[in-house]
C-alpha cells in the first residue's frame, strides 16, 4: 500500500513591504516633481548648511547693480536728513559691502556728526490755494479781480519762489516739532539741530476747501489721490476738460519738489493744510449731508478721511483755520462765538480731517494770552500752536502755546511791500507773474 506525502500548504509572502516600497516610490516621484517645479529648495533659499549654489548666487555684474542702487537709496535718504535709516539701509545688505558701501556710510556719519543746533530766527510764509488760469481769475466775471489780485498767488510765482528758497538755504520743517509743552502745561522751544547754514521754513496754506465761488475763476476744483497714491489737483481747464494734475495747488507742487530735491525737506516734512468748515474740506462738502444720497454722502466723507490720511503720510500738518472764516476773528470775538465756532468744527470737521493741534486765525486775527479765550482756545480745545499774521515772522512761547506769525507771498506782498520779502528771501520782482494785473 503506498504511502500518500501529506504536502503543506505553501506560506503566503507578507505584504508589508510591498506597500513600503510603494509608498516610497509615490514619495520619490512627489518630491522630484515639486523640486521640478522649484519647490526643492530650503525656505531661506539654499542648501542644507544655509548656502546659494555657485548657480542661485548673483553674477558680480548684479551684485554691482544691486549696489549701485542700495548706494543711490542711502544717499536719498541722507539728502533728506534721514541719516540713521541711511546707515541701517547699507548695513542690512551685508553681501554687498566693499570700499564704496564703507565710503558712502562713512560720509553720512559725517553728515550726522555736522548737525549744529540752530540758534536763529524761525521762518513762516503762507498762501491760500493757487491761481491756475489767471486769465479767468483776473476778468472780473466771477470773484471780483481785485481780491484774487490782492491775496492770491498763481501757479508760476509759486513754482519760481521755491527753487529760490532752496538757493537760500532754507529746509522745509514740521512746525509740530518746534515746540513742546512740559510737564507743568507750559510751551518751550524744541531744539533744532540742522547743518551749518540751513534755516527752518514753515509753509502753511489757508482755505484749502475750494469755495465754490471759486470754481470758476481758474483755481483746481478739489484734491483727490490718484492711481499712484499721491494727492494731486482735480482741474477743470477754460475748455471745459477735467483732469488730474501734479501742478494745480501748493501741496502737490511742493511734493513733487521736495522728490527732485530731498535736501529742500528736513525728514520728509511739507508744510500746513488748513482748511475752513463751512463749506467742507479739500473740495468735498462733508458739512452738507442734505445735498446727497446716503450713499453718495458716504463716498465724499471716506474720500475726505484719505486725504486728510495721506497729506499726513506725505509730511503734512492739517490745521484749523476756524469752521466760519468769521469776521469777529479779527480780534474783537467774545467767548460764546469762539465756543460756537470751534465747537463746529470739532464736532462736524474733525472726524474726517483728524484732530489738530494747530490753529491758523483767519483774518491773521491775534488775540492776548491772557483771559477767557485764550483759556478755552488752548487748554479746553488743545490748540498749542497759533499762527496769526505778522511781516516780521516772530515766535513766542507763553502759557501753555506757541504764537508764530506767519508772512503772506501774494499779490499784495509783492507788489505793494517787496521789501518785506527781498528782507529774508528773495526780489520779489524775480517771480511775479506777467499776467497779474497792477494793484488799483
Amino acid at each position: 500500500m503506498s504511502k500518500h506525502v501529506m504536502h503543506k500548504p505553501p506560506r503566503k509572502k507578507p505584504m508589508w513591504p510591498l506597500l513600503a516600497a510603494a509608498v516610497l516610490a509615490l514619495v520619490l516621484a512627489v518630491w522630484a516633481l515639486v523640486s521640478a517645479l522649484g519647490g526643492g529648495e530650503d525656505p531661506a533659499g539654499g542648501q542644507e548648511n544655509g548656502q546659494q549654489t555657485e548657480q542661485q548666487k548673483p553674477s558680480e555684474e548684479e551684485q554691482d547693480q544691486q549696489r549701485q542702487e542700495l548706494l543711490e537709496k542711502a544717499g536719498t535718504l541722507a539728502d533728506g536728513y534721514f541719516y540713521d535709516e541711511a546707515l541701517e539701509a547699507l548695513a542690512a545688505r551685508p553681501e554687498l559691502q566693499n570700499e564704496q558701501t564703507e565710503a558712502e556710510a562713512e560720509r553720512i556719519r559725517g553728515l550726522k556728526a555736522g548737525l549744529v543746533k540752530y540758534e536763529g530766527q524761525l521762518y513762516h510764509v503762507f498762501f491760500h490755494s493757487l491761481i491756475i488760469y489767471p486769465e479767468l481769475a483776473f476778468d472780473d466775471k466771477g470773484h471780483p479781480a481785485e481780491g484774487y489780485n490782492m491775496w492770491m498767488t498763481t501757479v508760476k510765482e509759486f513754482k519760481a519762489m521755491l527753487p529760490l528758497l532752496l538757493e537760500n538755504n532754507f529746509v522745509l520743517y514740521d512746525i509740530t516739532e518746534l515746540v513742546e509743552i512740559d510737564a507743568s502745561g507750559q510751551a518751550r522751544p524744541k531744539d533744532i539741530y540742522l547743518p551749518e547754514g540751513k534755516k527752518p521754513l514753515v509753509i502753511s496754506v489757508d482755505d484749502v476747501s475750494y469755495y465754490d465761488y471759486m470754481a470758476p475763476d481758474g483755481f483746481a476744483t478739489r484734491l483727490v489721490i490718484n492711481e499712484a497714491g499721491d494727492v494731486v489737483t482735480e482741474v477743470k481747464a477754460p475748455d471745459g476738460t477735467v483732469s488730474q494734475t501734479y501742478d494745480g495747488d501748493v501741496m502737490p507742487i511742493v511734493d513733487q519738489f521736495v522728490k527732485e530735491h530731498p535736501e529742500f525737506s528736513f525728514r520728509g516734512a511739507k508744510g500746513v493744510v488748513a482748511p475752513t468748515g463751512y463749506q467742507g474740506a479739500f473740495g468735498y462738502r462733508i458739512t452738507d449731508p442734505d445735498w446727497f444720497t446716503e450713499e453718495e454722502f458716504k463716498k465724499i466723507c471716506d474720500d475726505t478721511r484719505a486725504i486728510a490720511a495721506r497729506l499726513r503720510e506725505t509730511g503734512w500738518q492739517i490745521a484749523c483755520h476756524s469752521y466760519t472764516h468769521n469776521s469777529f476773528w479779527r480780534g474783537d470775538m467774545t467767548l460764546e462765538q469762539v465756543k460756537d465756532d470751534l465747537g463746529r468744527w470739532k464736532e462736524l470737521m474733525t472726524p474726517y480731517v483728524g484732530e489738530t493741534n494747530i490753529l491758523i486765525t483767519p483774518f491773521g486775527g491775534r488775540f492776548g494770552t491772557e483771559g477767557a479765550v485764550y483759556d478755552y482756545i488752548v487748554k479746553e480745545m488743545g490748540f498749542t500752536i497759533i499762527c496769526p499774521v505778522g511781516a516780521g515772522m516772530s515766535t513766542s512761547y507763553q502759557n501753555g502755546s506757541m504764537m508764530q506769525d506767519r508772512l503772506n507771498l501774494d499779490g499784495y506782498t509783492m507788489l505793494e511791500h517787496p521789501e518785506r520779502i527781498s528782507k529774508y528771501f528773495f526780489d520779489p520782482a524775480a517771480v511775479v507773474d506777467p499776467a497779474r494785473p497792477p494793484l488799483d
